[in-house]
């Protein structure tokens, strides 16, 4: 059993990470020889992430009531790739890094405190995409799967201002064990895209990336320091948040066959 004083070792800890990509490389070679080079198409991707630490029963929602959960701003990129099964359906595996995580504030009568946590992933997706009928020169599609993230670091600075001063405190979630080594969450989305020159095809999309494991984990609260072991955490148990993560995501795709 691992001890809370003990990170995971590197082999258990991106074990979620690798079977999702080497399931992505079994469909990639079983799928493509079916489809043709000239149908695979290979894909970057970035833009902002919204992020949400939620404990609600409703998306972006917590269950304190003195407590405000706000959205952190951040960002995500990574590559795709896009197999198709028929002209309306194909495989979409991805890879990206993101950045997400969550801001909580307190703002009471005689104190105004603060939590912002900033996460890193190496995230895997595994999405099913299927085209959209629309008129004119735009495509759209909507997309649907699962993603498993492996966490790579976390912080979460805290910042609490009285009559009496400022303090401030900047913990390593690592270190201290506190963040779950990998998570695993629902993807829907949709997007639009335009063709650009004879095969370059750029798109926009949005999609709802929502938990389904605790962010956290479960051998108890970061507690505050001494005179203000009252204060945190805001959003209590830690144990219970789960991500909540809005991703809009400008992309640009390419024919293998058209690389050199």
């Amino acid at each position: 059993m691992t001890s809370w004083l003990s990170p995971l070792p590197l082999s258990e800890r991106f074990l979620p990470g690798s079977i999702l990509f080497g399931a992505c490389l079994l469909v990639v070679a079983v799928v493509g020889p079916s489809a043709g080079a000239q149908d695979l198409r290979l894909g970057l991707r970035t833009g902002p992430t919204f992020g949400f630490l939620s404990d609600g029963a409703g998306p972006f929602t917590g269950r304190q009531e003195t407590t405000n959960a706000n959205p952190r701003l951040d960002l995500h990129a990574g590559a795709s790739l896009f197999l198709p099964f028929t002209d309306a359906l194909a495989l979409q595996p991805e890879l990206l890094y993101i950045r997400k995580g969550g801001h909580f504030s307190q703002p009471l009568s005689q104190r105004y405190s603060v939590e912002r946590y900033r996460l890193s992933y190496l995230q895997g997706l595994l999405l099913g995409r299927r085209a959209l009928p629309i008129r004119g020169r735009l495509s759209a599609h909507a997309v649907a799967g699962l993603s498993v993230d492996v966490a790579l670091d976390g912080t979460v600075q805290r910042n609490t201002r009285t009559a009496d001063g400022e303090f401030g405190d900047h913990i390593d979630l690592m270190d201290a064990d506190r963040l779950q080594q990998w998570g695993v969450g629902l993807v829907v989305g949709a997007g639009l895209g335009y063709t650009i020159g004879p095969a370059g095809r750029l798109s926009l999309e949005l999609r709802y990336n929502p938990g389904l494991r605790s962010v956290f984990s479960g051998d108890g609260d970061i507690g505050g320091p001494a005179g203000h072991s009252d204060v945190f955490p805001l959003s209590a148990p830690l144990s219970a948040l789960r991500h909540d993560v809005v991703n809009a995501t400008l992309a640009y795709t390419i024919p293998l066959a058209s690389l050199p």
